[in-house]
Order: C-alpha cells, then structure tokens, then sequence
C-alpha cells in the first residue's frame, strides 16, 4: 500500500448509526413468528454503515475500505419502533488492516456487541479484480 494509514486515521475514530426499526427490519423476513423482533442481519448491515462512516471520508482520493470480517453477538430483542443505536469505534490499526469494536443498544439498554475488521483498498483494484473474476463465467461453458 502506498499511503501512510496514521496520517489519515487514528485510534478512537468513530461513528454512531441509529434507526427506528421497521417491519422490513424484522427477523421475520428469515423466521416464521418473529416479525416484530429487529433481525441480526439489519444490525450488521447497521456495522458496515458505521465503520465506513467512521474512516472512509479521511482516506485520500481514491482509496476505500472493504470488511474482512464481522462477529456479531445479538444479546437481546428489539421490538418495531424502537430506536437501535449502533457506535462503531476503531481500536487497532495494523498496516492496512482496521480493527473495530461494535456496541449496540436501544431504549431498554444493550442489545450486541462485536468486532469488524476493514481493509484499506484502492477502489479501480478491487473493481478491476472484480472484472477479472466476472470475465471468467463469460467464459466459461457449461
């Protein structure tokens, strides 16, 4: 990587991500029964939306970060209407690697935690990989 990650990021950088949640944030949508409980997947996808807003905008042109990993441990069920709060917050930092922690909470009190590990990418490469990968099952015959 040609950027040096301390001149545009440090340790304690975060984001917080709030909604209300929505019938089409139900866990319904995976499980019978459970359409007025918030679903695990809406609070990971609440993860990516922190982290990026907490370090892509101090990246220099041309640069992006893409996740690596996610643990997510959903404690506790969110009913609709509530509001989910979700505070992303980076706690390492190893060459390109960023390291997150995740703490979520509503109205009645914690609801998960986790960690998220985000590469810093330059975005044509990634895009270009993509290609690559994509022009292959054009040519592939089956």
């Amino acid at each position: 990587m040609s950027i040096l990650v301390d001149d545009y990021l440090k340790v304690g950088m975060n984001a917080v991500v709030r909604k209300i949640v929505q019938k089409a944030d139900s866990a319904g949508n995976y499980s019978p029964g459970l359409q007025d409980l918030l679903s695990t997947p809406v609070c990971v996808d609440m993860v990516i939306k922190a982290t990026t807003e907490a370090v892509n905008k101090y990246l220099p042109d041309g640069y992006i970060t893409v996740g690596r990993a996610v643990e997510y441990v959903h404690d506790s069920s969110s009913l609709l209407g509530m509001t989910i709060n979700l505070k992303a917050t980076l706690t390492a930092i190893e060459g390109k690697h960023l390291f997150f922690t995740i703490t979520v909470w509503d109205e009645m009190g914690e609801v998960g935690h986790g960690s998220h590990e985000r590469i810093i990418v330059k975005r044509d490469e990634v895009l270009q990989k993509a290609r690559e990968r994509a022009n292959f099952l054009v040519q592939r015959t089956f």
